[in-house]
């Protein structure tokens, strides 16, 4: 059967050519039904008529600060524990393969100091296996202070994919190798306006340290423009930015910033909750990267762009993501290694078209009140090298909650 072959090129010295039969063949053919195949085509055409968000639902990995008034002066003890295996079958020159297999420990006490303060406070384990030693043991310390819908947040944050940024801006697996985030967070969610506003300060140094400070700071806002139980469209906006330097710095090497900004529109399609196909989402993205300095000895390669579509289906059986991505030598500080244009390990190696499709599968299983399976399976094709390769996922939650004591506080107040 003959396909209509389209490409796309970016008017500015372009977009690599893109084989829309491969497109087809390779993974609508293969992975979804004949059935769903024509209303699938239908909504792509849709999509490629717009520019917004994509990311899975990870709300299953983010760690929570949330404000309970009811909860007022009770202490807790609180788990979270992540027991994971990853296996990325990577074969190209960008970005090696890599085996995560290990697990997080990260018990802390919760107290409720005010109807408006929690505070937490505890420890985070990191363990590789084989490995003789933990990977990380760190402390965690947080307060937070929430009037009305807008909360600040000093110490340990709700960050790491809690930012909810796309993944060409934030890289998923640092959820299992960089979880924690120190320094300060302002966050809003009114009804319509929502904001998360952070610094991550990731490494100070002391005065004649030969190494550079580094400090990873970013935004994620979008207003929603219609609001309904079963429409949602809005505007996102999502910026990063990593900081590398220092005045106390002792270390021939220039400051460099690098950032990241990316807009679009968002289209959510809810349809009801006994439906098999629960929700739709129609989200496209353009993303901008610069860097302030040269550091991979490739100026071409300091300033990029990119096209990211996606198409996401939440059924009864999981949610199903199919994802375009056009790069033109774009980079991310802290972003997926497979959509840049420049090696992760080897920064000399350069590709200055990222063309790729991917298709990701997520499932989460309720074991227990309190236990929690997750799988993510994600192939991906490469238009330049016509190979396939893969990531597949498996996650175990553990995140129990125990009341210890009420604590009323003293009071102060003068009478």
């Amino acid at each position: 059967m003959k396909a209509n072959i389209q490409t796309f090129t970016d008017k500015r010295d372009g977009f690599a050519k893109i084989n829309l039969a491969k497109f087809t063949f390779f993974f609508f053919f293969n992975f979804m039904k004949p059935q769903i195949c024509s209303f699938f085509w239908f909504l792509g055409f849709v999509l490629l008529k717009n520019v917004s968000f994509a990311q899975l639902n990870n709300q299953i990995f983010v760690d929570s600060l949330s404000i309970q008034p009811k909860e007022v002066h009770k202490l807790y003890l609180q788990v979270q524990n992540l027991n994971f295996v990853k296996n990325n079958e990577y074969f190209n020159d960008i970005i090696p393969g890599q085996t995560f297999f290990g697990y997080q420990l990260k018990p802390r006490f919760v107290y409720f100091a005010a109807k408006n303060v929690r505070v937490d406070a505890g420890m985070y384990v990191l363990r590789d296996f084989g490995k003789e030693q933990f990977t990380r043991v760190a402390p965690v310390f947080s307060v937070k202070f929430q009037k009305s819908n807008t909360s600040l947040t000093l110490g340990t944050l709700q960050g790491n994919l809690a930012h909810r940024l796309v993944e060409p801006m934030y890289d998923f697996d640092r959820v299992l190798t960089n979880r924690l985030e120190n320094g300060l967070q302002i966050m809003h969610n009114g009804q319509r306006w929502y904001l998360d506003l952070w610094v991550d300060w990731q490494q100070a140094i002391d005065r004649g340290a030969p190494l550079q400070e580094e400090i990873f700071g970013g935004l994620h806002t979008y207003y929603k423009i219609i609001n309904k139980p079963y429409l949602t469209i809005q505007i996102p906006l999502q910026f990063t930015i990593l900081h590398q330097g220092g005045q106390e710095a002792f270390i021939a090497k220039p400051i460099l910033n690098t950032m990241n900004l990316a807009t679009g529109l968002q289209i959510h399609l809810g349809f009801h909750k006994t439906a098999f196909i629960q929700s739709i989402k129609l989200d496209n993205y353009v993303l901008g990267s610069q860097a302030a300095e040269v550091t991979i000895g490739q100026p071409d390669f300091d300033n990029g762009q990119a096209f990211y579509g996606n198409l996401t289906f939440e059924t009864k059986w999981g949610d199903l993501m199919t994802s375009l991505w056009l790069g033109d030598r774009f980079n991310s500080a802290q972003g997926g290694g497979l959509y840049r244009s420049t090696g992760v390990s080897d920064k000399t190696f350069t590709e200055r078209h990222r063309d790729l499709l991917l298709v990701r599968y997520l499932r989460n299983f309720n074991i227990s009140e309190y236990t929690r399976f997750t799988i993510r399976i994600e192939p991906s094709y490469d238009f330049n090298s016509q190979e396939i390769e893969a990531a597949i996922g498996l996650y175990v939650h553990f995140n129990p909650k125990f009341f210890l004591k009420k604590i009323s506080l003293p009071s102060h107040n003068k009478r």
